[in-house]
């Protein structure tokens, strides 16, 4: 074997060096570039399908995509900007959760994004409660990881243009501009609801969302006003992307329009501060890591959660009493 030595002199020993070291850099900026920017594997406006195969069948699709288990996804061609939650409100809507996880996790690879899906599924012997699951959702996946960005994402609502970006910004955006069942518009001006991306650091300040309005409606409105106490807008992408494909489907069992919900809309700026994050109630009965999702089943005890909310006002009643008591004696 023959021994080959090539003398270099110190300039050219450092020129070397500081040569690997910025093609290392660019290498990495470039890297860095692609997750950042609209990467070029996006399509733009594609179709939706119903899936009609299987569970297993998606695991096997998705395997070469390398999830860990409970379906956290990382893209492979480069670093991860943030990290992405989804949380869907669910009950009794296999159907669409199949589609669900059929349609959404190619769209979100294809936009280089670090995503989990957490369904969160309410038992039958309440009233379906949609915010309360969003605050569940958002406690509990922030025990499997420290996400900075959260989709709270209807299950029936699937996205047809992939430069409608799953990603979050300063203020909260409303995703869903453009829906199929409205033909392709929204039902008011001021509609809040569907799809709807909050950064942890907004979700904290609005006390994350109301825990009492049981059934259906009035929920998506009270995010509205809840963001206006805070004096935050939320922000659409053009209507020409966020566009949603929504498949006619019968009304749901269990989710009867809420009696309540004009009554709670009216006081939503006021309850903030003690109906949301810090008083919500509910038991987790079991958590399932599926291969491509994480499944949260829980139950909701509404009596114990609705005397929780009173004791969270007399308790914040009590502290704002002190500190006028205080500034008085001053």
């Amino acid at each position: 074997m023959s021994l080959v030595v090539i003398y270099w002199n110190s300039y050219q020993t450092i020129f070397a060096f500081m040569t690997i070291v910025n093609l290392t850099r660019q290498t990495a900026d470039i890297s860095i570039k692609t997750c950042l920017k609209n990467p070029p594997s996006l399509e733009g406006p594609f179709v939706f399908h119903h899936f009609n195969g299987t569970l297993e069948d998606l695991n096997n699709k998705y395997q070469k995509y390398k999830p860990e288990l409970g379906g956290k996804f990382k893209p492979l061609e480069c670093p991860e900007r943030e990290k992405l939650a989804i949380i869907i409100p669910y009950r009794d809507r296999q159907r669409h959760l199949m589609d669900f996880l059929s349609h959404m996790p190619p769209m979100l690879l294809r936009q280089r994004v670090e995503f989990t899906i957490f369904v969160i599924e309410q038992d039958p012997l309440e009233k379906f409660n949609r915010a309360l699951m969003m605050n569940v959702g958002y406690l509990e996946a922030l025990k499997q990881d420290n996400y900075s960005c959260f989709i709270f994402h209807d299950v029936d609502m699937y996205p047809i243009n992939d430069n409608n970006i799953y990603q979050c910004s300063t203020s909260p955006r409303h995703l869903a501009v453009a829906v199929e069942k409205w033909k392709f518009g929204l039902p008011y001006l001021s509609y809040y609801g569907g799809v709807v991306a909050y950064p942890k650091t907004v979700i904290e300040k609005t006390n994350g969302f109301s825990n009492l309005y049981f059934g259906w409606g009035g929920e998506d409105d009270d995010l509205g006003a809840r963001l206006a106490v805070i004096e935050l807008k939320f922000v659409r992408p053009s209507a020409v992307y966020g566009r949603y494909a929504t498949p006619v489907h019968g009304k749901d069992k269990g989710n009867p329009v809420s009696p309540d919900r004009f009554r709670l809309l009216g006081k939503a700026k006021s309850r903030i501060w003690y109906d949301g994050l810090n008083s919500v109630v509910y038991n987790v009965s079991k958590i399932e890591k599926k291969k491509i999702y994480t499944h949260i089943h829980i139950t909701v005890d509404r009596k114990k959660l609705e005397e929780n909310v009173k004791l969270k006002k007399i308790e914040l009643e009590k502290q704002q009493h002190k500190k006028m008591s205080l500034i008085d004696k001053q």
